[in-house]
């Protein structure tokens, strides 16, 4: 039986190195006012396409009927195990159209802007220039061109646009496994970085709410829910999607498991290089 580990993962990536790259990126980018503010801009948009990506990645998999079948049950129209694999994704994406740990319609899109806005108003509170003209701030925020082509790489490397056939899924899910390996990690360093070096902005944050789509948020929940020091939620999603990877394993044929291992390792390496490529980007001054 193939068996899907974090260490496994960990290994196909220098994970030290993202872990240092993430907090080198963090501690220039609190460099100044101007360019926290991009930082967590551009650290919002490219986060706020991985609801989006799982949804596709869960989609695609309970779509797959006759690829996932439970090798004990003969009668086929019984052994279809698609939307039970696909639930422990959909899991994932459940949270972030709708956290869980509220009451509330928080998607975690929202809980980033509420962030983003709370940093923006406290920029502007400190005389930081340009915070309260919205042409400026538009300037400031949009996805430069490398961003863009960055953020469809989330669709594609979680599946959109290609067959729901073996290969393109288990890449998908391959994509997602390193998605939430790594997005754990950057959350508690960003966390950590940020109450060491800047903790009157995260008191602000901490003591904070923003009004987004009619709904009060603290403005430092969505930081403080992703990171290991809060409440872990991308170590939660990724122990969901190894228990999926395992058993969309355990629904395939012995037969393929090495060809599907491949595509999944292909998968986790696409998003890590992805990964790689956003931290060395972020702080770039090109609009």
């Amino acid at each position: 039986m193939t068996t899907i580990t974090r260490e496994m993962l960990e290994g196909l990536c220098d994970f030290a190195a993202h872990q240092a790259m993430v907090e080198n990126a963090v501690r220039q980018a609190l460099a100044d006012p101007r360019q926290r503010v991009r930082f967590l801009g551009r650290y919002a948009s490219w986060n706020g396409f991985f609801g989006s990506g799982v949804a596709t990645l869960a989609g695609k998999i309970g779509r797959s009927r006759g690829l996932f079948l439970d090798p004990e049950q003969p009668v086929r129209a019984l052994a279809d195990r698609s939307v039970y694999v696909a639930s422990y994704f959909f899991d994932a994406a459940r949270d972030e159209f709708d956290d869980h740990d509220t009451v509330h319609r928080d998607t975690h899109r929202c809980l980033a802007q509420s962030t983003l806005k709370g940093l923006v108003d406290y920029e502007a509170s400190h005389g930081a220039e340009g915070m309260a003209d919205a042409r400026a701030l538009n300037t400031l925020l949009d996805d430069p061109a490398w961003l863009t082509e960055l953020n469809g790489k989330v669709a594609h490397g979680y599946g959109a646009g290609s067959a729901d056939e073996l290969a393109p899924i288990f890449s998908a899910i391959g994509y997602h496994l390193s998605s939430e390996l790594l997005a754990d990690a950057e959350f508690s360093i960003i966390d950590a970085t940020l109450r060491t070096e800047a903790p009157e902005l995260v008191e602000h944050l901490l003591t904070t709410t923003v009004n987004v789509a009619g709904q009060d948020h603290i403005a430092y929940y969505w930081i403080a829910i992703h990171s290991g020091h809060g409440g872990g939620a991308e170590a939660d999603h990724f122990e969901w999607a190894t228990q999926g990877a395992r058993l969309a394993f355990r629904f395939v044929a012995p037969a393929h498991h090495a060809a599907l291992t491949g595509q999944l390792q292909q998968g986790f390496e696409a998003f890590a290089r992805d990964h790689r490529r956003f931290f060395q980007r972020v702080n770039a001054s090109e609009d």
